[in-house]
């Protein structure tokens, strides 16, 4: 049959190679008719050459576009199947392929647009970007710095309210501005490269142009016109704690703005005006100085409580039982002070002003008095060592004390020495008791209790030249001494020594009153006509006895003329 010759003839073409001498069978060896020669197994140094799938032959009148290997068919004969698997795979990766295309694309052109925006920005400034007034959205540094320079230079500013007004322009402030400074500081803020980002925000840089104010001469320019309005403005004033004389206590008083300017808030003002760019600003009562403790503080209230403790002290001061002062409320608010701490303290300052002013009335030792004797005669002396002294700090630690304490009663008036009556200085600060030597008439009184003239009689007293005048003054009488020795001494020198019956000193041991039995007569002008004495009261003997018998030490005596 065709069939199988074209079978055979198929396999002898696609027979294996003849086995390679010394393989297999012996060389020359004969095969078996009609057997096909068996391969030699490989060598172990070669690949086994897998035997090859033969496509028959096609047959003969086998229909066109049948494919070798495959059964044709016959016109009208049944349809065989056909593998159609690899083209549909192929049809399903075209269009993938297509849209990986597409995609690459589209990345490289907004890579291509992200790059050009970003190298656009590091100059040009992003959209929204605004500095003041000024829009400088898509401007260029040297744009935007020609922008800036233009509108400095031309700006002027007009400042007014609360009664100030002033004009500024640029060259008044002394306003500079270095346009690539704001430029450069402005780009640092960006980011060029989230631009995509950066494009739909607002972009204020107006504090960029104020960094550049800081360094002006703005600030000097407010500050000579506030200084200059400040003169003639009314300060703000602190609530503070104040005596009310119609209630008699102290009280909280409000506080006051007043019409000074703050010149801190009148800047803050002008500088956020010229930052905008803004014609005119406008003053308003937050400009103003304002005080710095309101009346709404509770450390008022507590002064104010402390305070009318201090003022419920009522010190009614006497001296020998006549009143010399008196510590009350409206004295005693004169000296509350408040401190910076709001407590109410006394003021130790004018506490001891007032202490020291009442010391100089009260104090009469040395002060000049006007007194009318009992006959009459209106005298006036000055000098001694009688009469009242303050002990001012004694005083001055009562009255603090009694202050704090709110103390009410009557009080004597602390005093290192005292007399026997107070009627205010310059006034006669003795009692009715006392001796009068009156040197003019060269004549001695002496009164009782009740100011009657118990005793009298003319003397001689001291040579007036001088150095021997008996000493004027009011004093006390020191003692009493009978008899006594009397020694006087000049330039260290006895020039004298006397006894005497009855001795009567008023100045220290020194001068005083005594009988003198060697003068022939007493009074007239005899003191100045070479009878004077070396500065005591020379008396005659049986008066200088009486007188002896009605003095006591502690007596008051009054010398002048």
């Amino acid at each position: 049959m065709n069939d199988n010759k074209n079978s055979k003839a198929k396999h002898a073409r696609h027979a294996a190679p003849s086995a390679p001498e010394g393989d297999g069978a012996t060389s020359g060896e004969a095969k078996p008719a009609g057997q096909a020669a068996k391969p030699a197994p490989p060598a172990p140094s070669q690949t086994a050459v897998m035997p090859q799938a033969v496509r028959p032959a096609m047959p003969h009148g086998a229909p066109a576009g049948a494919q070798g290997g495959q059964p044709g068919f016959a016109p009208g004969g049944p349809m065989l199947p056909v593998d159609v698997s690899e083209a549909d795979a192929k049809g399903r990766r075209r269009p993938a392929k297509v849209i990986g295309i597409v995609l690459g694309v589209i990345v490289a052109v907004l890579a291509v647009v992200y790059l050009a925006g970003a190298f656009v920005f590091m100059d040009r400034f992003l959209p929204n970007t605004t500095v003041g007034d000024l829009d400088l959205s898509f401007k260029s540094s040297v744009e935007a710095q020609g922008m800036l320079s233009d509108v400095v230079d031309d700006y002027k500013l007009k400042v007014d309210g609360q009664g100030f007004a002033l004009t500024l322009s640029a060259s008044d402030a002394g306003m500079k501005l270095d346009a690539k400074a704001v430029t450069d500081a402005i780009h640092s803020d960006a980011n060029p490269w989230a631009w995509p980002l950066e494009i739909v925000k607002t972009h204020d840089e107006t504090e960029k142009l104020a960094a550049s104010y800081n360094e002006s001469g703005l600030g000097a320019a407010v500050r000579t016109a506030v200084d200059e309005f400040n003169k003639t403005a009314t300060a703000p004033v602190n609530a503070t704690v104040g005596y009310s004389e119609a209630k008699s206590a102290f009280v909280v008083e409000p506080e006051a703005v007043g019409t000074a300017l703050d010149y801190d808030a009148v800047l803050k003002v002008v500088d956020d005006a010229v930052l905008a760019m803004q014609p005119t600003a406008k003053l308003t009562k937050d400009e103003l100085q304002q005080p710095t403790v309101l009346s709404t503080d509770a450390k008022l209230t507590a002064a104010a409580e402390q305070a009318n403790t201090m003022i419920k002290a009522d010190l009614v001061l006497t001296m020998a039982g006549s009143t010399a002062g008196e510590v009350n409320a409206d004295l005693v608010s004169q000296w509350v002070h408040l401190g910076d701490d709001l407590a109410a303290t006394l003021d130790e300052g004018a506490l001891t002003a007032w202490v020291d002013d009442l010391a100089a009335k009260c104090d009469t030792v040395g002060t000049t008095r006007t007194y009318t004797r009992p006959d009459g005669k209106v005298i006036t002396v000055s000098g001694g060592i009688y009469g009242w002294s303050v002990d001012k700090d004694a005083l001055l630690a009562m009255v603090k004390d009694g202050v704090a304490n709110g103390t009410v009663g009557t009080f004597d008036v602390p005093a290192s020495t005292t007399g026997t009556a107070y009627n205010g200085a310059g006034a006669q600060d003795w009692g009715a008791r006392y001796c009068d030597i009156d040197l003019a008439e060269q004549y001695v009184r002496f009164y009782d209790e009740s100011g009657a003239l118990v005793w009298e009689s003319p003397c001689i007293s001291g040579t007036p030249d001088g150095v021997h005048d008996t000493s004027v003054g009011v004093y006390w009488l020191n003692q009493k001494a009978s008899p006594s020795k009397l020694i006087g001494y000049e330039n260290g020198q006895k020039i004298y020594e006397s006894t005497v019956q009855y001795w009567m000193p008023f100045v220290g041991n020194a001068i005083g009153l005594h009988d003198a039995d060697w003068q022939p007569s007493f009074g007239g002008s005899m003191y100045a006509n070479g009878y004077g004495s070396h500065g005591c009261v020379n008396l005659p003997p049986y008066k200088a006895a009486e007188l002896y018998g009605i003095i006591q030490a502690g007596d008051v005596v009054v010398s002048h003329w």
